[in-house]
């Protein structure tokens, strides 16, 4: 066999294991993906982060967060406020998805390590006041009860489009101030996450020169990637039915 044969044949084979792993995986929900130039490009680099401010909950209650919502009437405009606060990024390295369903059993699915930050570790950051310009309609949908017939996706959807401004740009002497409430939090997750990218990302200067080697890392992902899908199936045969 040649040595151009060779290369071909490897890379038919390469090429059936993708196609084969993809198939898989799609029709089983599991797949684990690697992501080191993620998180390369993470290091030096701040996200904006919704920092809570929640309402203390009476001893034995559970409704769930409460939020404490600031408004300001503009004309015919509502001003919300959006605490922010900027965190350092946290990029997963892994992101294991363990199959549908997995609410229902104790599995492996997520992101490692987690990006999440609990409040507890947001409220370590100063806050940085945004405020968020809604219509009528927008303003009595945040303050509208959850319907649990819409689908979250179209209920995000009521919040594109959003106009954000940070402080130095808002001038509230000419606003009317509403009374202060307090409501779910949900909503005003959805309506920060729907606008996150209007608030622009901080970087350190070391995070520059580190982003011609993510993008290298990237294109490394892909048969890192190949090769941990497998690894996952295999934890995941094991993990699964000793905790459940």
């Amino acid at each position: 066999m040649t040595r151009r044969r060779k290369i071909l044949v490897c890379l038919a084979c390469c090429l059936l294991t993708l196609l084969l792993e993809g198939c898989i995986s799609l029709y089983t929900g599991r797949a684990t993906i690697v992501d080191t130039g993620g998180a390369l490009a993470g290091i030096g680099q701040q996200l904006p982060h919704l920092r809570p401010e929640n309402l203390e909950q009476p001893p034995g209650e559970t409704r769930g967060k409460q939020w404490h919502y600031r408004i300001w009437k503009r004309g015919d405009r509502y001003l919300v406020q959006l605490p922010v606060c900027y965190a350092p990024a946290r990029n997963s390295v892994l992101v294991h998805f363990a199959g549908k369903y997995t609410w229902k059993k104790k599995s492996l699915d997520g992101q490692y390590p987690s990006p999440r930050y609990s409040d507890d570790e947001l409220a370590r950051y100063p806050v940085e006041l945004f405020y968020a310009e809604l219509t009528e309609a927008q303003y009595q949908r945040l303050h509208a009860p959850a319907d649990r017939r819409i689908k979250i996706s179209r209920s995000e959807a009521r919040y594109l489009h959003t106009p954000i401004f940070s402080a130095s740009e808002i001038d509230l002497a000419d606003a009317e101030p509403m009374p202060d409430t307090h409501g779910p939090a949900d909503k005003m997750m959805r309506l920060f996450r729907n606008n996150r990218e209007k608030l622009p990302s901080r970087r350190a200067w070391y995070n520059y020169p580190l982003m011609p080697l993510s993008w290298v890392a990237e294109v490394t992902d892909i048969p890192l990637s190949i090769a941990a899908t497998p690894i996952g199936w295999l934890v995941d045969a094991i993990y699964e039915p000793l905790n459940n």
